[in-house]
């Protein structure tokens, strides 16, 4: 099966595959802007969350993408301030990368806001108390990094001078890899500071958000840089280019972050006392018990093994998808179950109503704004490096 998928990957930029994926994405995109039309038309009365869960699968998608962002980001320039082959020559790749996926992700909690249009209102009059604002100032800041840097290295991309570490650039990359450590463990600390949420409440979920981001951000670079090198790179060997470098830090990531999260559920089901066993159980046993067993631990095997015994790209590439694409449900195992245990003993018996319950399950309307959300950011990256790229083409 494995070799099957390897060779019809290897057509990737042929012609007729490139039709094919474009079908692909007509239907992440169709169904999504269905989805679209439905929310707009209905608000949020066909979505599954309530008053009791009122975060689900939009915002797992926001966090996640936020994390490759980040990832991308901190990856791609420690790779071209090392002098990486295939990272130095692109760094203009890696900043699309970065950028596309954080506006991706905002588009994803755009969607999820009640009062999607007063969202400026952040910018105006911000509670910097609140770590909401704090982040999206956060990601404001970035985003026009990002901007700068960009037209900085499309410069230095004209000049013929991409390897000079003098001027500008480099200084506001490392303000800007600040910024990328940051902002996916500051994902990890908004969840921490809920004190009401005793799963939540951990001083390791900053950590694991950032290994995941590092881990995700890593695997959207190797299979960007896979796709832009064209027919080549199915028979190119990992050796080349950035492919041993971002190996080494997917395998590491996957390695840490299973780490992290054994040491977390152990010690709580090891303590007699521990208030976190409940959830845990549920994460392990519960509705969702295929999201953590099939999505999250089968799909880092699979993953893990296909990366490290990988003899050719196509097949490094075919574990990097399975990583980036699985590794939301280490977004989802910590956000859904955090909301699933009544703070109160009987809470959930004391109020019967549709909005007033602990088994949120996504709604169809959810998953088809998600695959638009999917379509959007991989559509926004394809158009934004095409355009730079011509630009570049034509100046030179």
């Amino acid at each position: 099966m494995i070799a099957k998928l390897i060779s019809w990957i290897q057509m990737f930029n042929n012609e007729t595959m490139l039709k094919k994926l474009k079908i692909l994405w007509l239907c992440l995109f169709v169904p999504g802007v269905i989805g679209l039309l439905i929310k707009v038309i209905s608000g949020e009365r066909l979505a599954g969350y309530g008053s009791y869960v009122p975060w689900g699968i939009w915002i797992a998608v926001y966090f996640h993408a936020v994390g490759i962002s980040g990832g991308a980001f901190a990856v791609g320039v420690i790779g071209y301030l090392k002098g990486i082959k295939g990272l130095r020559e692109n760094l203009n790749t890696t900043l699309l990368v970065s950028a596309c996926s954080l506006i991706t992700g905002l588009l994803a909690i755009w969607l999820d806001l009640g009062r999607p249009f007063r969202a400026y209102r952040v910018g105006i009059s911000p509670n910097f108390g609140s770590m909401l604002a704090f982040n999206a100032w956060m990601y404001s800041i970035f985003l026009v990094l990002v901007g700068i840097m960009l037209f900085l290295s499309v410069k230095r991309r004209q000049a013929n001078v991409v390897n000079d570490k003098t001027g500008w650039l480099v200084p506001l990359l490392l303000l800007g890899l600040l910024l990328s450590i940051a902002y996916p463990s500051q994902s990890g600390a908004f969840f921490g500071v809920v004190d009401a949420k005793p799963f939540w409440s951990s001083a390791i979920l900053p950590v694991l958000f950032l290994t995941s981001a590092i881990t995700s951000g890593a695997s959207a670079l190797l299979l960007v840089y896979y796709y832009l090198r064209g027919e080549s790179a199915a028979i190119d060997t990992p050796e080349q280019g950035p492919y041993p470098y971002l190996r080494k830090i997917i395998l590491a990531g996957i390695a840490v972050y299973f780490m992290g999260e054994f040491s977390e559920y152990s010690l709580a089901l090891w303590s007699p006392i521990s208030h976190l066993k409940e959830t845990i159980y549920l994460i392990l046993f519960g509705k969702f018990w295929w999201v953590f067993w099939l999505i999250h631990v089968g799909g880092a095997i699979i993953g893990f093994y296909l990366i490290f015994n990988a003899q050719s790209v196509t097949k490094l590439a075919i574990g990097a998808f399975i990583i980036v694409t699985t590794f939301i449900s280490t977004r989802l195992n910590i956000l859904i179950p955090g909301q699933s245990i009544p703070e109160l003993k009987g809470l959930n018996e004391a109020f019967t109503h549709a909005r007033l319950n602990f088994n949120y399950s996504p709604t169809m309307v959810e998953y088809l704004i998600t695959l638009f959300v999917i379509a959007f950011g991989l559509a926004l990256f394809y158009f934004s490096h095409k355009i730079l790229s011509t630009y570049i083409e034509k100046e030179n």
